[in-house]
């Protein structure tokens, strides 16, 4: 098998700990819309195209017990992955394209991941600003994860752009899980622009993930090698990883939601997110995203900036 399938622990993420990661989240800098970035096309809702017949795996069948699921009132929190499948039409994917090229110029390179990334896109973007608070877009989204999502209130990890090239450091596969529950990837290149770059995913539990071998059946290639390929991951409960591109260049968005039902139960750590955003960015969203709620999808979407999305809308 190709090192794709590679599960031992030298695989896994190269992160900050101790007194390293403290000085890795002082010295973090939060994305400030600034002058140098070219006019942008505007966003408009029928960029989102029609989702009929998107594959779909529930948690169980990564092994996850009913009781383990999230439940709000009768209801489970039981995807695990969609797609993939074209969430924008070919308008709305060359112009949302056009507009990640023209950010890659604020992206920066981490001592900790070798993919230069732009973390908080949207806070320097309207058209992806627009695009994630968009109703159509949220309701899409929502449907074919089954519960009511939102933008995420740690406002920065809310949209990422990954640019990996075959130049530069030398890439392996890096397993892991994410912080953030609801994470969608936009494929901004395809399989003809670059070799290597394939999204392999365990189908398993994270606590099994350990066990397993080069050649194990449960690693995954998810087929999103084309342009606009959209594939949503329960990333804190799924490990993942991207081969290593070895010639050419892969771009992303990465795209995290949040259920505000669910609130209570969302994966996020402060340190995990401290350590790539900076102490003083994170602290007052932490706050905001623990302050108490009478209502949570309307208090929740307030705080997001965005419309209020609940279970009668998904019905």
């Amino acid at each position: 098998m190709t090192r794709s399938g590679r599960a031992s622990a030298l695989d896994l993420p190269r992160t900050p700990t101790g007194v390293t990661q403290v000085f890795h989240a002082l010295r973090a800098r939060t994305p400030r819309r600034g002058a140098g970035l070219p006019a942008e096309p505007p966003w408009r809702s029928e960029f989102i195209a029609h989702e009929a017949g998107v594959p779909r795996l529930s948690l169980g069948e990564f092994g996850y017990a009913p009781d383990e699921l999230g439940h709000w009132r009768g209801r489970a929190d039981d995807t695990a992955l969609v797609g993939p499948w074209q969430i924008l039409t070919k308008e709305g994917l060359e112009n949302l394209t056009e507009v990640c090229e023209n950010l890659e110029k604020a992206a920066r390179n981490s001592g900790f991941i070798a993919t230069r990334r732009l973390r908080g896109a949207d806070l320097l973007s309207p058209f992806l600003n627009n695009m994630i608070r968009d109703r159509t877009f949220l309701l899409t989204c929502s449907r074919l994860v089954g519960v009511p999502l939102i933008p995420h209130p740690l406002r920065i990890p809310t949209a990422q752009i990954n640019y990996g090239s075959g130049q530069g450091r030398p890439e392996i596969v890096r397993w892991h899980r994410d912080g953030m529950d609801y994470v969608f990837t936009i494929q901004l290149t395809g399989h003809d622009d670059y070799e290597g770059g394939r999204f392999t995913y365990f189908r398993g539990r994270t606590d099994e993930f350990a066990g397993a071998v080069p050649g194990d059946p449960r690693i995954h290639e998810a087929p999103c090698g084309e342009r606009g390929a959209t594939l949503f991951l329960h990333g804190s409960r799924i490990f993942h990883a991207v081969t290593p591109v070895t010639d050419g260049r892969r771009a992303t968005l990465v795209i995290s939601l949040f259920c505000p039902y669910f609130a209570r139960q969302d994966s996020n750590t402060f340190w995990h997110l401290a350590g790539d955003d900076g102490i003083p960015a994170t602290v007052p969203s932490w706050l905001r995203l623990k302050w108490p709620v009478r209502n949570p999808a309307v208090d929740f979407s307030l705080r997001a900036g965005c419309p209020v999305i609940t279970w009668d809308d998904i019905r």
